[in-house]
Parts: structure tokens; C-alpha cells; sequence
């Protein structure tokens, strides 16, 4: 059976690992994938060995980077001799920096970068959309995407051909989860999200600010750096908000919290298509989000949730209030969101798209 080799930096707990694995889940008894570690396992790494999953680890602990990616070079070449894969599908930034340069020695590879977020991490480091426009694009066979806002932006600044993208949504399992209950003393509030400050918890904690009501609690799940999270612990105590934000820190199985909650929120300054959000709706939570990346494409205004402007702290607070306060209101959004989840993000339908894809592709290998 034809190869296909996925490069990613490591399987830690994110978005797109956990988007990653349920892919695989999906598909690995149809098509021979391979995946190729090389910054560190991560925490997801043996859910992805315990599910059958082959795993190759060429990660080192060398501390000095020119060098560390030479052996990571030097390992994949050795890999792509051996294996010959048919497809290379590199994942995020730092492979498709790192490995992308091997497309110009192994041409009989189909190689391709799958890309999940905005380009604004191109802005932060030198060089990179000149390497990337310039060089990497034109080596790539398709370059995949995971929402319009994407899409658009690789069509529009980054000069990729129309023919190239390849747009697939994410994916979410639905199970037959509780239905909201209206008898709570407390309307509890999740925030799915590592604390990053692109996620701006700060919005949320602004927010809360100007909420007089205490029958709500907001958790914050998600881990961060020590300095960002004391930030942010040591705004919850200068506002008084101890009592309504928690720190609920790492959470790998979230059914649980997830099930005692009524509203999902998402404040990011920046996004590709949320995980979180296809989550909250999965369990039938309204969400509130801002209009960043595809949280449009997922979420209708007034309908299954509400979308406000970036940083709109205000609007946030508001609508915020407005679903604490209204319980009737929470359950009919959050019915409507797990009504669009179900039509088209559920992933026995999703899937079907990455199987066509590769598929597809191999057949002209």
C-alpha cells in the first residue's frame, strides 16, 4: 500500500493534534500513514500508539538549533530514502519550514503543507513569507486549509494559485450528551483554551468587570507560561473576581466539565477554525466568540451564538449577561449549535473529504 508520511513538530495537547488524531482514528485502516515526531512526543503521543497509530520519533535534545535541524534534516532524508513515500503532508510552520526545503530533492514525493492558522505569525520572524511565498508554495502539490478566512488570505497575500488550496473543515464526534439543566444555582461558563495571550483571557476578565451578577462562574481551562498566568491570576485579584474566574488549569478529558457547563466562550485576537467552539456546540452550549479567522463560519449571529469584534470587552460583557440571565435562550442556541455541528462538521461526514483527498492523490502516484 502506498505511503503517506505526516511531519509535525510534536503531539502535544492542541487544536491541531487533537484534529490530527481524530483523523487518523478515522482513517488508518484505510490508507498507510506514518507519522514523524521531531521537536518531542508530546502528551497525545501515546494515544496515538495506543490506537495503532505508526509513530516515528526522530526528535534530539541538541540545544543548539542550526545543528539540531541538520540531524532532523539528515533523518528525514535518510527516512525518505528508505520508505519512499508516495505523499508528505507537513504540518504547521516549523515543518513546513524545516522540511519543506527537501521538496526540491525529492521530486517523485507529492508534497504538501497543511496550514491551520492566519499568517500573522509570518510578521513576528524575518524571512518567513518571503521563504514561504517565494520558494515552499510553488514546491507544494496542494496546500491545505481549514477555513475560508484562510483560504482567502493564502489566495489574496501569499499569491497561491486557486488550483493549489484545498479547503476541510475540522471535524467534532457527537454522542448523545445531557441536555442543559435550568435548576443550577450557578450558570458555569468554559473558556477552552491554553493560557496564550492571543487568546486574550484578559478580554474575559474585562468583561466580568462589568457584570453585577454572581450566579455565574467562568473556568478557565487551558495551561500557559508561569509569567503569563500570574498576569492573569494577579488581574482576577486587583478586579475582585476571584469568587467568578477559576483557573481550572490542564484538562485532557473534558466530557466532564464540559457536561456542567451552559455557555462556551472564545476571546482570541486570532484563529484558523476553532476546535473549541465545534466542542462547545457538540455539547450543546451557546457560544459567544469574537469575529476572528473562521468563528464566523461556524457561529450565527443571534442564532446559535453571538459573534463581537475583537477586544469588544462591552458587547462581550453584554451578551454575556444576556444568556446568564436567560436560560430559555441558552438552551434554544445551544440546540441550534448542536444542529449545525451535527449537518456539517460531524466527523463520519468530514472525514470523508481527507479520504477523497488522498485517495485522489494517490491514484496518479
Amino acid at each position: 500500500m502506498k505511503k503517506i508520511f505526516i511531519v509535525i513538530g510534536s503531539l502535544d495537547i492542541g487544536g491541531t493534534e487533537k484534529q490530527l488524531l481524530l483523523k487518523l482514528l478515522s482513517l488508518n485502516n484505510k490508507l498507510n500513514f506514518t507519522l514523524i515526531v521531531f521537536s518531542k512526543k508530546g502528551e497525545l503521543y501515546n494515544d496515538f500508539i495506543k490506537n495503532g497509530i505508526k509513530i516515528l520519533d526522530i526528535s534530539n535534545s541538541n540545544k543548539f538549533i542550526p545543528l539540531k535541524i541538520i540531524k532532523i534534516l539528515f533523518s528525514l532524508i535518510l527516512l525518505f530514502k528508505k520508505e519512499r513515500p508516495s505523499i508528505v503532508n507537513l504540518y504547521l510552520p516549523h515543518s513546513y519550514l524545516i522540511a519543506g526545503l527537501l521538496s526540491f530533492f525529492f521530486t517523485n514525493i507529492k508534497f504538501l503543507m497543511t496550514r491551520r492558522s492566519l499568517n500573522y505569525y509570518q510578521k513576528k520572524i524575518p524571512f518567513v513569507k518571503m521563504i514561504e511565498t517565494k520558494i515552499l508554495h510553488k514546491k507544494m502539490r496542494y496546500i491545505l486549509v481549514n477555513s475560508k478566512a484562510i483560504y482567502s488570505q493564502m489566495l489574496e497575500e501569499e499569491n497561491v494559485k486557486k488550483e493549489q488550496l484545498k479547503l476541510i473543515y475540522n471535524s467534532v464526534r457527537i454522542a448523545n450528551y445531557k441536555k442543559i439543566s435550568q435548576k443550577k444555582k450557578k450558570v458555569k461558563i468554559i473558556f477552552l483554551a491554553n493560557l496564550i495571550p492571543y487568546k486574550n483571557h484578559k478580554l474575559v476578565i474585562e468583561s466580568c468587570r462589568y457584570m453585577k451578577q454572581k450566579n455565574f462562574q467562568i473556568n478557565l481551562v487551558g495551561e500557559g507560561s508561569y509569567n503569563y498566568t500570574k498576569e492573569l491570576e494577579n488581574l482576577v485579584m486587583k478586579y475582585n473576581l476571584k469568587q467568578k474566574v477559576k483557573f481550572y488549569g490542564k484538562c485532557k478529558h473534558l466530557e466532564k466539565i464540559m457536561n456542567e457547563s451552559d455557555i462556551g466562550i472564545l476571546a482570541s485576537d486570532e484563529e484558523g477554525f476553532s476546535n473549541a467552539i465545534l466542542e462547545y456546540m457538540a455539547f450543546k452550549l451557546p457560544v459567544i466568540a469574537t469575529n476572528v479567522g473562521g468563528n464566523s463560519e461556524i457561529i450565527k449571529h443571534g442564532y446559535n451564538g453571538y459573534i463581537v469584534r475583537k477586544g469588544d470587552y462591552k458587547n462581550f460583557s453584554k451578551y454575556l449577561k444576556k444568556l446568564i440571565l436567560d436560560v430559555s435562550l441558552r438552551k434554544e442556541m445551544g440546540l441550534a449549535g448542536y444542529q449545525t455541528v451535527k449537518e456539517k462538521f460531524e466527523v463520519s461526514k468530514n472525514i470523508i473529504n481527507y479520504y477523497n483527498f488522498y485517495k485522489n492523490l494517490l491514484s496518479f502516484s
